[in-house]
């Protein structure tokens, strides 16, 4: 049922997937590493709200971040509430969004390629 125009692209593995997703996010290394840092550093300043080891509140910040939200560690200063009300979950939505365009231009990529390699 196709057309003499169609082009059978090929299936990719993930070995190829990953290392072109691995190109993609080195151009956005900086604000990846950026937005990690400042999710830790935002762990530390919940830590001493808190009272707790730093650990326990870079745990707390990134759980949060990424809005799982175990119900392990609960807020209860009026600046942790903020921030894991607000602030947390804005920025791993950001992080989160900024992987899934990095997977899906890496596709792009890859079928881009395929297709020049085939029309010629």
């Amino acid at each position: 049922m196709g057309t003499e125009d169609e082009i059978e692209l090929e299936l990719v593995g993930f070995r190829t997937f990953f290392h072109e997703f691995l190109r993609v996010l080195y151009y956005v290394k900086s604000i990846l590493l950026g937005l990690f840092v400042t999710i830790a550093l935002l762990g530390i300043v919940l830590s001493f709200e808190e009272g707790m080891d730093i650990w326990n509140g870079m745990y707390f910040a990134f759980i949060t971040a990424f809005t799982v939200g175990y119900g392990d560690f609960t807020p209860t200063t009026a600046v942790s509430k903020l921030l894991c009300a607000l602030v947390l979950p804005v920025l791993g939505m950001i992080l989160t969004g900024i992987m899934v365009a990095a997977a899906m231009q890496a596709i792009a990529r890859l079928y881009k390629s395929q297709l020049e390699k085939k029309s010629r």
